[in-house]
């Protein structure tokens, strides 16, 4: 099973930890209307049900709301970073920061209503509506960009996650409360899809001793017996049915990566990013840009990477379909 990079494995954690930081949040407002409703029961009036209930889950949901914020603006940078653009990642992160912006004018208004009772609800419910569209929009996106980096990954959890997630909301939309529960649904597939992923593949931060996998060595020009080979060591990978494959090699040295073949195939291709291989851990991306459902599903292949420097590394990676 392949590893991230350390960037994918932030990045995929910084996402995990805002995905649970809603979850939080919808419980909260849950637990809020549940206290609600029992300090009615009991005949408490609406004021001290303000004072007490709602306005202090307002203000820590309003908290979580910029924390949730930060998680997922530092996720799909980071991910970014690794080359892992799933195209909608600003679009995300802008959308939640309009949220807390609205979250945090929501609670301040509601808090001065409350204490100058001069500010009614011509206020307040505009803001509310505001507020009520743009977590509709943003719950939408985000289920979208679910579905592309559990695609990217491989991962059934977060793809199917984020379509629950979109149907959810598009169903409580429609004033049919179950849709609410579906969405919470869709939240509690996509943190464990996200677990799974960081807990799982965790990265590989120093090279190991010796290579897992074979790595031939064929040069155009002589080398001195008495001088050292760098070490490159290949840790296994994964090849798709889409011609995608993603790979991890450890090197001792910094070299350009001029193409790469499936062995035993017609595949090749020189579309691979990075295109040179960096001291110490290299996560790296391969497009042969064909379809390859006529591989066998399961079994393993090996990728070559020839180097501008002559050598050859090959990679043992198992397909997926």
């Amino acid at each position: 099973m392949m590893s991230y990079s350390e960037v994918e494995y932030k990045g995929l954690s910084y996402l995990k930890r805002g995905n649970i930081e809603i979850i939080i949040i919808i419980l909260i407002e849950l637990l809020a209307i549940l206290f609600t409703y029992l300090m009615e029961y009991l005949g408490l009036p609406t004021p001290l049900q303000e004072f007490l209930v709602l306005l202090p889950s307002s203000a820590v949901s309003t908290l979580l709301t910029i924390l949730t914020y930060l998680d997922i603006q530092r996720g799909f940078y980071t991910l970014g970073k690794a080359e892992v653009n799933i195209g909608i990642g600003n679009i995300i992160s802008s959308l939640f920061l309009v949220l807390s912006i609205l979250a945090i004018v929501g609670v301040v208004t509601y808090t001065l209503s409350l204490v100058f009772n001069g500010i009614t609800s011509s206020i307040l419910n505009p803001i509310q509506t505001l507020l009520e569209l743009f977590a509709f929009i943003t719950f939408i996106m985000l289920g979208f960009s679910y579905r592309l980096i559990g695609n990217h990954y491989g991962s059934n959890h977060l793809s199917i996650g984020g379509i629950v997630l979109i149907l959810g909301v598009i169903i409580f939309i429609f004033k049919l409360e179950y849709g609410g529960l579906l969405a919470f649904i869709g939240l509690i597939i996509t943190y464990i899809g996200l677990g799974n992923l960081s807990a799982v593949k965790r990265p590989v931060t120093t090279p190991p001793q010796a290579s897992s996998t074979p790595i031939e060595i064929t040069s155009s020009t002589n080398v001195s017996s008495s001088s050292s080979t760098p070490n490159i060591t290949a840790h296994g990978g994964i090849l798709r049915s889409n011609g995608e494959a993603f790979i991890a090699v450890s090197s001792d040295i910094e070299e350009e990566i001029l193409s790469s073949i499936i062995l035993n195939t017609d595949y090749s291709t020189n579309e691979i990013t990075p295109k040179a291989l960096s001291k110490g851990y290299n996560s790296i991306k391969i497009n042969f840009n064909t379809n390859l459902q006529q591989l066998t599903p399961g079994n393993t292949y090996t990728i070559r990477l020839i180097l501008a420097n002559g050598r050859n590394v090959d990679i043992n990676v198992a397909f997926q379909p």
